[in-house]
């Protein structure tokens, strides 16, 4: 067994200091020094374009309706007080009952119904 004893803190940070440069170059192979490297020339390249961006189609034709559509449309409003309006849209549309609407107009009636908060 072997026995250290140190007078004080520096003096045992001194010791291992000591102890570890020791074993470190023992452990190591001396250093060579190396030639300086080249720097290889910088190549230019030519500017990445990005891919062109995909976009989403677009819908072309409008969404038809049936006069299945356009009756539950019309009861929302109703079921909410607002038959006097229904009455009023009607009349614009030339007409006194849904079934009387021609089914070329049904996409401005159901644009319409949206106007006066019909879920459509």
């Amino acid at each position: 067994m072997i026995t250290v004893e140190f007078k004080d803190f520096e003096d045992m940070m001194g010791f291992a200091r000591n102890l570890v440069s020791t074993v470190e170059t023992k452990d190591k192979p001396p250093v060579q020094q190396a030639a300086p490297a080249t720097t290889p020339p910088v190549q230019q390249m030519a500017p990445v374009t990005p891919p062109p961006v995909q976009q989403a189609p677009v819908q072309t034709a409008a969404p038809s309706y049936t006069a299945d559509d356009l009756a539950r449309a019309a009861m929302t409003l109703m079921d909410s007080g607002r038959q006097g309006d229904l009455i009023n849209l009607l009349a614009q549309f030339g007409t006194e009952a849904l079934t009387q609407l021609p089914q070329e107009q049904y996409g401005a009636f159901a644009t319409a119904l949206r106007g006066l908060g019909a879920p459509i």
